[in-house]
């Protein structure tokens, strides 16, 4: 079973057993080898239940289009995109995930050798079409498989990036939601015997019994929020499903924004990469760029979305980039997502500068930030259309890099169509949060 519905914009993702199953998933597999002509393939997954039987599947069209297949198991989607960027001879991998969805949900994401992702604009559709179709190549011979231990490297990678200063010690809460981080977590803390943690929903499990696995919600937030405020910590950690997102809490209880930790993390890779270019998506407050110019770097605008990020980060050469959705990207980590790196370095910043992450951030909030604000709109098109009418006249610049984004000179705001759903997403930002109100009023009253 294999409903076209599944395909998104930068993966495959759907109900499992209603949308898609195994048998769907190898077709997926058997389409990304032929379309890439995939001679050595990398193999990862999470802790889903659904999880095993597309184990099995891809590894039986894996063998049957003739690949090496590797196994490197039960990983965070970060540790699957070193697993296969990390060494030499391999043409592209595979990591079963559906991310922050819930339990009844699998997914599916792709990858090249070199890290870059499938997409829409980079191979997606064509699996799809060839998926659907079901019309596959017979190899003359069959593949292999073998499994392999990526951990122990990945983690050498990571920390050839960043250290901590051993004489410093911190207290932090991580909430692994249940999913692939907690896996990992006791590995990597054992490499900073400097760090106290206490480490909450550690298990892997699929149900996600405790709360979903998304950082970008206060309300998956609240136990950690409580954990770190009574136990004194420095800083709260929350990781996504798949482990490619982390969110941040500071000592005080409050949720760190992913710009403002873009601009915390881009100012500390800064002390030792003086004029590199620091990457931010085009939802982000505009005190980002600020900052990062102030350390002695320079701000660049993206469009949203890691396919995008990743393709700019590599044509531009910048040595970081941060969402707002808290996907953190690293050059040295093969331009892709390390969310244990991005915990790595504000842990480092928190060392370096001595200051609480609550003083840190307030450097970023002087302004009025909406977040990002979903309005269901039929026809996308004429909104747009309208609003442009309106504003573009007058705004003091106008730049389509994704959707529409007016700089009115003491406020901002973007409108962008969302690429999965029928929706029109709104950020805004102002110089006092009542213009801001009033500002986001205008623009709601020409959407609707």
């Amino acid at each position: 079973m294999l409903l076209p519905k599944v395909f998104k914009a930068y993966d495959v993702r759907g109900v499992y057993g209603e949308e898609w199953d195994a048998a769907g998933a190898a077709q997926i597999a058997r389409a990304f080898i032929e379309h890439f002509d995939i001679k050595t393939l990398v193999l990862g997954w999470d802790m889903r239940v659904s999880s095993p039987e597309m184990v099995s599947a891809i590894e039986a069209a894996a063998v049957s289009s003739g690949v090496k297949l590797i196994k490197v198991g039960c990983v965070t989607t970060p540790i699957l995109y070193f697993a296969t960027a990390g060494y030499e001879g391999n043409d592209g991998g595979i990591m079963i995930t559906a991310s922050h969805n819930t339990g009844e949900w699998n997914g599916m994401k792709m990858l090249l050798g070199n890290g870059m992702p499938v997409g829409e604009a980079s191979g997606l559709l064509e699996i799809k079409a060839r998926a659907l179709a079901g019309d596959f190549v017979s190899a003359p011979e069959a593949g292999t498989t073998q499994d392999r231990e990526v951990f122990d490297d990945c983690l050498d990678k990571i920390f050839s990036m960043v250290s901590l200063d051993e004489s410093k010690p911190l207290s932090v809460v991580i909430d692994c939601g249940n999913g692939m981080e907690g896996a990992v977590i006791r590995k990597l803390l054992a490499r900073v015997p400097m760090v106290s943690a206490h480490v909450m929903y550690e298990t892997p499990d699929g149900t996600f019994p405790n709360h979903e696995a998304n950082p970008l919600k206060e309300k998956t937030l609240e136990a950690l929020k409580h954990e770190v405020v009574s136990r004194g910590a420095s800083v709260g950690l929350a990781f996504d499903g798949d482990g490619d997102r982390v969110g941040f809490v500071d000592e005080l209880g409050n949720m760190i924004g992913g710009d403002v930790l873009t601009g915390l993390i881009g100012q500390e890779l800064l002390r030792t990469h003086q004029g590199a270019k620091i990457l931010f998506d085009l939802r982000s407050r505009r005190a980002v760029a600020r900052a990062v110019e102030a350390a002695g770097g320079v701000p660049e605008m993206s469009r949203v979305g890691h396919a995008f990020i990743k393709k700019q980060m590599r044509e531009n050469g910048a040595i970081f980039a941060g969402e707002l959705s808290c996907h953190f990207y690293f050059q040295e980590y093969f331009s892709v997502e390390c969310a244990e790196a991005a915990m790595l370095f504000v842990l480092k910043l928190l060392q370096t500068s001595g200051k609480p992450l609550s003083v840190l951030a307030a450097e970023f909030l002087s302004d009025a930030h909406s977040g990002e604000i979903n309005f269901e709109v039929h026809d996308r098109a004429a909104a747009l259309e309208k609003i442009e009418s309106v504003y573009a006249p007058i705004a003091k610049s106008v730049s389509r890099l994704d959707g529409l984004l007016f700089d009115m000179g003491d406020w901002w705001f973007n409108v962008r169509p969302s690429n999965t759903e029928p929706l029109l997403r709104l950020n805004l930002e102002a110089k006092s949060a009542d213009v801001m109100h009033q500002k986001i009023s205008e623009v709601q009253n020409l959407i609707s």
